[in-house]
């Protein structure tokens, strides 16, 4: 199962039939709990986008209701609710799983329905779970991606409302190129990487 990968675009834009999503500065996750909840459970992983198994946070998987998977981030979250990459990537701060996508309810596919069907299917599970979720905007990305902008957040996510999750999907990506922990984030990867 390939997760749908946002295509980066300039500028923001409004329209009808679109949804805007906050763009989580975190690992993207796809937390499949088909086979039950229990790490032990064959069939029980969190995978990145690059189907890399996170196990690390595997344990998130516990918090979340058998019998589904969801597309989603890893963030940890600061006193204000909002994301500190540093945080999670060295495990300063508790992590948490943030699901903006559910692609099988009670262990069937639901990704050929339109955005908008699964996001309500989405809702029921984060209301009867307690679960996080990500906050939809519909057809004002302009005024969404200021706001994003304004709270020093990492950008946005356009998605339509019509369309299925499959490969053939497009969701644009638009970025804060004045995002504060963007800054010098590539050398801290390569520290990493040589120390």
């Amino acid at each position: 199962m390939q997760p749908i990968i946002p295509i980066r675009r300039k500028e923001p834009f409004d329209g009808d039939g679109w949804l805007f999503e906050l763009k989580l500065d975190g690992f993207r996750g796809l937390a499949n709990t088909v086979n039950g909840r229990m790490l032990s459970k064959k069939g029980c992983r969190l995978l990145s986008k690059n189907g890399c198994r996170l196990r690390r946070f595997e344990p998130l998987l516990d918090a979340l209701p058998p019998g589904f998977v969801f597309d989603g981030e890893i963030v940890a979250l600061d006193e204000d609710g909002r994301p500190a990459f540093n945080d999670l990537l060295f495990g300063r701060r508790e992590p948490s799983y943030v699901a903006f996508d559910v692609l099988f309810v009670d262990g069937e596919d639901v990704r050929a329905l339109p955005l908008k069907e699964r996001k309500a299917l989405l809702e029921k599970v984060v209301r009867r779970h307690r679960m996080q979720r990500s906050e939809p905007v519909l057809g004002d990305g302009k005024a969404a991606f200021r706001a994003a902008c304004g709270l020093d957040l990492e950008g946005i996510v356009a998605k339509r409302l019509g369309d299925a999750y499959s490969p053939a999907t497009r969701w644009w990506k638009i970025v804060n190129k004045n995002y504060s922990q963007k800054l010098r984030r590539a050398e801290l990867f390569d520290r990493r990487r040589v120390g």
